[in-house]
């Protein structure tokens, strides 16, 4: 489309630039007879005609970019066994599939997750539960995923979710172990957990799942009406680090249509 709008404006100029350049000479063809009035008047038809196919042109152009968004997709994804905060009875569910290597992630954690947290999962809203997706580019991604579950046996996996995501620059093995300490982690434990790889197969599972679900990239939410003790929720899915407006408007309406 855009290469046949160019053409069109180049022909257009081009007839316009002859039109032009046949004045003087229609001026001299009632003394020397050389143009006749049928060729101006072709000539001026169809830059009448390119005229119109660029306006045509500009109107398609506008329409297109003036199309809304496609609604987020509803799609079927388990929570599995994986990490909730909030109330676990809240009315709606969120989901998301993340790589604590990943810096949208990131993005999200420091910005948008704090602003839902505070509106929808402190007040009973939302139960928020996070599934694992490493990347494969992402090497240190899921050691990262194994050690905040190693943190979880000792009922700190928030505090080393946190952790990681403020330090996603630094996941070696050694960091990770320091990062352990940091939030009061038994070294022992944690240490004995990271090393056996006993959560390896849990993420891989998270990693099937999302590939189920659609999940080709992190962050990854899908966001629906809870279930009840249910470990599965038909959610709209929302790709990326979106800002905070775009998981109130889909919370919002998930609320009203449950009268909340």
């Amino acid at each position: 489309m855009k290469e046949r709008f160019v053409l069109i404006v180049i022909s257009f100029s081009v007839c316009l630039s002859l039109i032009l350049s046949l004045y003087p000479v229609t001026e001299a063809a009632d003394m020397a007879n050389s143009k006749s009035d049928e060729e101006i008047k072709a000539l001026r038809k169809e830059m009448q005609d390119l005229r119109k196919d660029v306006e045509d042109l500009k109107t398609k152009t506008i329409v297109r970019q003036q199309v809304p968004a496609p609604e987020p997709q509803e799609v079927v994804v388990s929570m599995n066994d994986d990490p909730v905060k909030g109330d676990l009875n809240a009315p709606v569910t969120i989901i998301e599939f993340s790589d604590f290597q990943c810096p949208y992630c990131g993005r999200f954690f420091k910005s948008t997750l704090t602003e839902i947290e505070r509106d929808y999962i402190k007040t009973g809203k939302v139960r928020y539960v996070f599934r694992d997706f490493p990347l494969d580019f992402h090497k240190q991604a899921p050691k990262a995923s194994e050690a905040a579950n190693c943190a979880g046996e000792q009922g700190k996996y928030w505090e080393m979710h946190d952790k990681l995501f403020e330090n996603q620059n630094a996941l070696m093995v050694d960091k990770l172990r320091q990062y352990a300490a940091e939030v009061g982690l038994e070294s022992g434990p944690f240490d004995a957990c990271l090393d056996s790889g006993k959560y390896a197969e849990e993420i891989n599972r998270d990693v099937e799942d999302g590939k189920k679900a659609g999940v080709s990239g992190t962050p990854s939410f899908f966001i629906g009406k809870s279930q009840g003790p249910g470990k599965e929720i038909t959610g709209k899915r929302i790709v990326g680090a979106r800002p905070y407006e775009s998981f109130k408007q889909v919370i919002d309406q998930i609320l009203a249509d449950q009268g909340k």
